[in-house]
Order: structure tokens, then C-alpha cells, then sequence
């Protein structure tokens, strides 16, 4: 189910006359092993989802994810029966919380048994939690439009040529809370962007972003980009083409969507990234090692740590890495 027929769906269930339940609702999916039901709650008239089935089911710990602007209901009914109620409190986020409330539907649907479903609700609602916390309504800030662009880039020109859509999607770990943008098999690659013509400040989030000491080979990938509304590439745009390459693999597209929607990355947010279009030179390729200017746990003094440092591109030249030599040391990972 799409985040557009949820709207309307809600829409329509918000013109019917209050219910005396408390809740109009309609079954999204009769195969589901959970019943999964699109809900305006009144008197609020807020939209939500209830995800119920038979048994008595509680989250790990007895946690219920809370997000910001939407209220989330763990019960269980003396039958016993499991309800979870997930409703939003904030208007101004309904984009957002339609796309949260087709993903659910999406990952609850499939499941075969209904303690699995409910289970798996949980889990993604936790996922939610963060990226609410970490994602305005507005959508992701021009510097971590950026940021994923340069990841993408890299992923369509190098990566997937080489390892295929799946084990490139599978390698992005830009999103998660790893320390480079993509790992595999020894090799990790770290991807800087930069709008500067001269003198180009690549930022280093922290002391381990750069210390290749548990890797074998440790690349530091550099992007230069030009604003240019003409014949530049919005964030939506390089999504677009990444996910084409993926289309003909199912797995792969459903690892690359987690990857960016863990990204803060959300479709609803398209018409706002397009504002904004980079034109992308080469990529050009820095092997992290000996006396490459950095700072990490190995070099720092005893007391120091949690850093954030900015190094210069156009003093790295004596680390620079061909282009057939970034080539062999993907497809050495590849297999």
C-alpha cells in the first residue's frame, strides 16, 4: 500500500459520522496473519493504524516506541488479543506518518504467523523512533543532501558496475552508525563532498572515521560539486537512478530502501530536494595510510576524544589512487 492510497483512504473514513467505538477503521489486507486495519480515532479524528491477533504478545522488555508526534498503544485484551494502536498526535507530520504507516503495512503483511507480525511492527516502529528524532518535517538539510549524494554517486559509478546492485546496496553503511560510508571484505571507503573551487575543507566527524587500522585498505573518496540548477543532479534524481539499477533485483531494492529510509531519506521529501542540484566532477580517490594527515585514537593524547577535524584536499595528493587501482580493489572484495 502506497503512502498516497493511505491518505485517501483516511480521508474518506474522516468524512463517515463519529463511531461510537471510538475508532472507524477498514482492513487494509485480508491475508495478512495480523489484522492490520487503516483507523480515524475519534473524538480527536486523528489518523493511525491498529495492528491486532490472537494471543498475548509483548515487545522485548516490555518496550513501546514513542515518536515525536505520534502516539503508539501496546494492549491486551482478557481474551487474551494484542492491539497496537499507532496514532498521530501532530498534524504537520501526516506526510511523514503516511509513509511510516505504509511501511509498516509492508513489513507486517508478509509475515506467516501473527506473533512474528506483531514483532516486527515493534522493531520497525523502534527504527521510526530515531529517524523522526533525527528528521525535521521539512526533510534533510542541503549538507546531508549532499552527503548522500556523494554516497550514491560513488555507489553508481564504482560499486555496482563491479559488485552488482545487491552487494552494493549490502556494503552502504553511510546510514548506519558505522564509522565509513561502505565496508566489504577488508575494504572500507569513506565519501567527502565539497562545494569549494580551491582549498576544499573535507569534515571528519570523529577520531575513527579515518584510522584504517581495522581495515586492510582504507579509501577516502572526494567529490567535488558545483551548484547548477541547469545541468545538475538533485538528491531524488540520483535515488531515482540508483534504484533503477537495483529494479531488477528484488532483494536488492528492498535493502537499498531500508538504507536510505535509515538515511532519513523519504520520497514525500522530493519536491523540496529538487530545489537543489549539483553538478559532480570526478571522484578522486586518497588511500588512507602511513603519514596521511588524520587524527585517531593512535595519535591523540590520553584524555582527548569525541573530535571533529577538517582536512584539506588539495594537500593529499601524494595519497592519490588511480583509477585502475580503485578498480582492482573493489573487484578483489567482490566475490
Amino acid at each position: 500500500m502506497s503512502p498516497e492510497a493511505l491518505l485517501a483512504t483516511w480521508a474518506e473514513l474522516g468524512e463517515a459520522a463519529p463511531s461510537p467505538s471510538g475508532a472507524q477503521r477498514i482492513r487494509l489486507d485480508v491475508d495478512a496473519a495480523a489484522d492490520i486495519f487503516a483507523c480515524i480515532f475519534w473524538p480527536s479524528r486523528r489518523q493511525g493504524l491498529l495492528i491486532e491477533g490472537a494471543g498475548e504478545h509483548r515487545p522485548g522488555g516490555d518496550r513501546i516506541p514513542t515518536c515525536r508526534g505520534v502516539r503508539v498503544v501496546h494492549e491486551v485484551s482478557a481474551e487474551p488479543r494484542t492491539l497496537i494502536r499507532v496514532m498521530l498526535e501532530d498534524e504537520g507530520l501526516l506526510d511523514i506518518f503516511a509513509v511510516m504507516s505504509a511501511d509498516l503495512v509492508g513489513i507486517v503483511a508478509p509475515r506467516t504467523n501473527t506473533a512474528l507480525a506483531l514483532r516486527r511492527a515493534i522493531d520497525r516502529l523502534c527504527m521510526w523512533q530515531g529517524l523522526f528524532e533525527r528528521v525535521p518535517a521539512e526533510g534533510l538539510s542541503e549538507e546531508r543532501q549532499r552527503g548522500m549524494l556523494g554516497e550514491l554517486l560513488v555507489m553508481e559509478r564504482l560499486l555496482v558496475p563491479i559488485l552488482g546492485s545487491l552487494a552494493a546496496a549490502e556494503c552502504w553503511t553511510g546510514p548506519d552508525p558505522a564509522h565509513q560510508d561502505f565496508i566489504r571484505s577488508g575494504l572500507a571507503i569513506e565519501v567527502k563532498t565539497s562545494l569549494a573551487k580551491r582549498h576544499a575543507r573535507l569534515r571528519i566527524a570523529n577520531e575513527k572515521q579515518l584510522d584504517e587500522r581495522s581495515h586492510e585498505n582504507l579509501l577516502l573518496a572526494y567529490l567535488n560539486l558545483d551548484k547548477s540548477m541547469a545541468h545538475g543532479d538533485s538528491l531524488p534524481m540520483v535515488v531515482q537512478r540508483v534504484r533503477a539499477l537495483a529494479a531488477s533485483d528484488p532483494a536488492a531494492s528492498r535493502i537499498l530502501d531500508d538504507r536510505l529510509l535509515a538515511g532519513g531519506y523519504l520520497d514525500v521529501h522530493a519536491p523540496i530536494y529538487n530545489r537543489n542540484r549539483w553538478r559532480a566532477g570526478d571522484t578522486r580517490y586518497f588511500r588512507v595510510e602511513g603519514e596521511f594527515p588524520r587524527l585517531t585514537d593512535a595519535n591523540l593524547p590520553a584524555g582527548v576524544g569525541d573530535i571533529g577535524y577538517s582536512i584539506i584536499a588539495d594537500d593529499l595528493g601524494s595519497y592519490g589512487v588511480e583509477d585502475d587501482e580503485v578498480v582492482a580493489l573493489v573487484e578483489a572484495v567482490g566475490g
